[in-house]
């Protein structure tokens, strides 16, 4: 996944390192090499060698960090990331999914833009901001996601040419999503299982 055993990038992932078999890495740390996933992302490489190109799937699936849990972060939490790879596609073509996706989520006033960031899997990589009109002190940018072009090295070790196949991959926090959606202020009301909570979100049926 573009890591190489000693990049100092391995350490952004606040990664759950679970009691296991133990494993000395390329500094000489000793340490578990079982982890709880911080993202996605394998779901997305598995199917890119198992199923070929053209590919467009999103991956869906419960994910592990160490953040504490407050009012707008959790240490379990839902992401959903998406990956494109096919002839042609361009940072242009992931804009324009990641603006129908705003509107799909939010209203037609929705909006979303890109500031460049850094992730190890995408190449140039961005902070994908929503315009949220009901920030906390007023209208503004709140980050929703992250996204970017997918590393050329990365196409290479599913043995493809990336000077014939491009891709791009996003992925959003589906709690983070619920609460801007719904004007939801505390992450607490989606973790501690009050139904009084839940019962507003039941279908009709």
């Amino acid at each position: 996944m573009n890591f190489g055993p000693d990049h100092p990038a391995r350490q952004m992932q606040d990664t759950f390192y679970v009691q296991g078999n133990q494993a000395k890495d390329a500094a000489g740390f000793v340490g578990s090499n079982m982890v709880l996933r911080t993202q996605t992302s394998s779901d997305q490489v598995r199917a890119l060698i198992e199923r070929g190109v053209p590919l467009y799937i999103a991956s869906p699936g419960r994910v592990f960090r160490t953040d504490e849990l407050d009012a707008t972060h959790t240490p379990v939490f839902h992401q959903c990331e998406a990956l494109a790879v096919d002839k042609h596609l361009t940072m242009a073509d992931l804009k324009g999914v990641l603006d129908r996706l705003a509107v799909a989520m939010f209203g037609p006033d929705a909006k979303s833009r890109l500031r460049p960031s850094y992730f190890p899997f995408t190449e140039p990589s961005a902070e994908l901001d929503l315009w949220f009109p009901d920030k906390k002190g007023g209208p503004g940018w709140i980050e929703w996601g992250g996204c970017g072009m997918v590393n050329p090295n990365v196409l290479k070790s599913a043995g493809l040419d990336p000077q014939v196949y491009t891709g791009f991959a996003f992925g959003v926090g589906l709690e983070r999503t619920l609460l801007l959606r719904h004007d939801i202020n505390d992450m607490h009301d989606l973790v501690e299982g009050d139904k009084r909570f839940s019962e507003q979100f039941v279908m009709g049926e």
